[in-house]
């Protein structure tokens, strides 16, 4: 009796594995989409010129996703060390990191110009990823899906 309950719950846990990974995959592609709707929003802000930048980071941050968190950690951070450049307060990390890296060189010094270009330029380079990401995406979500599942089944078969 224990026996196929295991091999059944091994299977399960392979397809849950894969669907974990699908998961993973499609967060990454919706990461990507929101650094774009961000940073377009950012370029708004700075264009009004009446919010310090802190303040623009975080009213451009409005929401709870993991971009989001990192924008009002840097703005915590500015305001903490408020002698601490952009760039000394962000470690690049993931896809996003050397954009991000880019665009926080741009906005640490410069005219509003400058900045906004810096943020713009960002955007774009969000938006060229995400798109580029996106059928990819797509396509890998699936086959991880499939995957773990047909990998359980397979699991679960050979055990019992």
């Amino acid at each position: 009796m224990i026996r196929p309950l295991l091999s059944i719950m091994a299977g399960l846990i392979c397809g849950v594995m894969g669907m974990r990974q699908a998961q993973h995959i499609r967060r990454e592609n919706a990461t990507l989409r929101r650094w774009e709707l961000i940073l377009r929003q950012l370029c708004l802000i700075l264009q009004e010129g009446a919010l310090p930048l802190p303040e623009a980071l975080d009213q451009a941050a409005d929401e709870s996703t993991p971009a989001d968190m990192l924008l009002r950690q840097m703005s915590a951070g500015m305001r903490a060390e408020p002698l601490a450049s952009l760039s000394q307060l962000y470690v690049p990390q993931g896809k996003e990191g050397p954009v991000l890296a880019r665009l926080f060189s741009g906005l640490e010094q410069g005219s509003l110009e400058s900045r906004l270009l810096a943020a713009a330029q960002a955007a774009q380079e969000f938006a060229l990823l995400a798109e580029t990401s996106q059928t990819k995406a797509k396509q890998d979500a699936h086959m991880w899906a499939t995957l773990g599942w047909t990998c359980g089944a397979c699991l679960t078969l050979m055990l019992l």
